[in-house]
Order: C-alpha cells, then sequence, then structure tokens
C-alpha cells in the first residue's frame, strides 16, 4: 500500500529540512509531496535538495495546498503533516492498521510537544482522546484518499480546515486514533508564551464551533503566530 505525505509550507527554512529527512528514513511504502504556498525565503530551494519529494506550488492557505497535494498524490491513504512535525517510526505499520477496517475513513496521531514544560502532558493526555475538539492538524491527519475525494477534500476556507473535515469524515465511518505520536516542535507557544497561545487556541475552537467564520477568526491567527502557514 502506497501511502502519500503531503506537506503544505509557507516559509519553512527552519524546519523543513529536518522534517524530511526524518520522514524519508521512515519504515514504509511512501511518497511524500511539498506543497508551497509562496514563500520567499529559502524553503523551495531547501527541498530541491530532497530529489526524492515532489515539490508543487499552490495559492497560500494550507486547505489550497493540501488539496492540490492530494490531487497530485498516488497514494492509498492520505498523510497531511505539518512542517515542523515528526511521523513516528512505526507510521506506517500503525496506519495500515488502523485503516484495515473497511468502516475505516482516517484518524491521527497522538501528540507529543517537543518542550520540557509539564503542561505539556497535558496536551499529550488530551491527545490521545478520539474527538473532534481534541485532534488537529498539528496531529498528522490520515484520510482514505477514496474518502477525500468522495467528500470533496477540505473546504477552501483560509482557518479551521482540520476541525471542519473531521466532522464531515466522522460522519463517512469510523476515525481512529494511533497509540503513536507525533512530535511537534511547539514553536508557537515559544514565540507567543504558554499561557497565551494555549487561551488564543481554546478560545478559536470554542468560537468556530459556536459559528464564527473561518474569515473573521484568522484575523486573530495570523501566518506570522507561529512562522507557519
Amino acid at each position: 500500500m502506497l501511502i502519500s505525505i503531503i506537506i503544505p509550507t509557507l516559509n519553512e527554512e527552519t524546519h523543513i529540512a529536518k522534517t524530511l529527512t526524518h520522514t524519508l528514513k521512515l519504515k514504509g511504502n511512501f511518497e511524500i509531496l511539498v506543497v508551497d504556498g509562496g514563500s520567499n525565503d529559502q524553503t523551495l530551494e531547501i527541498v530541491k535538495d530532497f530529489p526524492e519529494v515532489k515539490r508543487l506550488c499552490a495559492p497560500k492557505g494550507r486547505a489550497l495546498q493540501m488539496n492540490l497535494g492530494a490531487r497530485h498524490s498516488q497514494g492509498d491513504i492520505l498523510v497531511f503533516l505539518h512542517a515542523d512535525t515528526f511521523l513516528p517510526k512505526e507510521a506506517y505499520a500503525s496506519i495500515c492498521e488502523l485503516c484495515k477496517a473497511k468502516d475505516t475513513v482516517g484518524g491521527s496521531f497522538r501528540l507529543v510537544v517537543d518542550d520540557p514544560n509539564p503542561i505539556f502532558k497535558i496536551y499529550t493526555w488530551f491527545s490521545r482522546w478520539n474527538l473532534e475538539f481534541f485532534t488537529y492538524g498539528d496531529h498528522a491527519l490520515f484520510i482514505e484518499k477514496r474518502v477525500f475525494d468522495t467528500i470533496n477534500g477540505f473546504k477552501p476556507i483560509p482557518f479551521m480546515e482540520d476541525v471542519e473535515i473531521q466532522h464531515r469524515l466522522r460522519r463517512e465511518g469510523r476515525f481512529k486514533k494511533s497509540k503513536l505520536a507525533v512530535v511537534n516542535s511547539g514553536r508557537r507557544f515559544q514565540k507567543n508564551g504558554l499561557m497565551f497561545q494555549i487561551t488564543v487556541d481554546f478560545l478559536l475552537v470554542m468560537l468556530f464551533k459556536l459559528g464564527v467564520s473561518p474569515k473573521r477568526l484568522k484575523k486573530y491567527y495570523p501566518d506570522n503566530i507561529s512562522s507557519k502557514n
């Protein structure tokens, strides 16, 4: 089974080489696609140093970039990976095992933040729960390609695309949570302050669930809040 790993980027020169190096060492049958949203740093030049990786350019916006990557992918399963996140070593085996059941549409990993602050242990604990409110894009969502096509992929919204697609996916079948965890850099917490970022994240998700438009919410989560799109 081929699994396509799709990585949307925007000014990721600090992290992309480490992520690609790690990902290329994983066991399994993978293809990797980097979809850039208009970087003005060295991101694309760095990606060129990895000839095994497919390079694509799309309009800015994580949803648009991931949809383009999906259209150019060949895999049976799509993994949407943030540019500062490492998949676990046994990611391939875990995804294949979870997706064996016919009623499975996709899932995600748990989350470990690469930061010694004890509060992130709480983050990790919550990430084990297979609920929309505790599952986000930095957990590396994986989706059956046939299901992704059936629901027409991510909605072209500027924010909360990871939360929105889960709502539709869970109507199509079983969404599963791996016992393994991805490792995220936690840079947005380091840059903006731990408690401030936790509060912002919580409030924005709550407002989205209450019906506030992603366009309005995006104003409070600009691209440079974490140096990622």
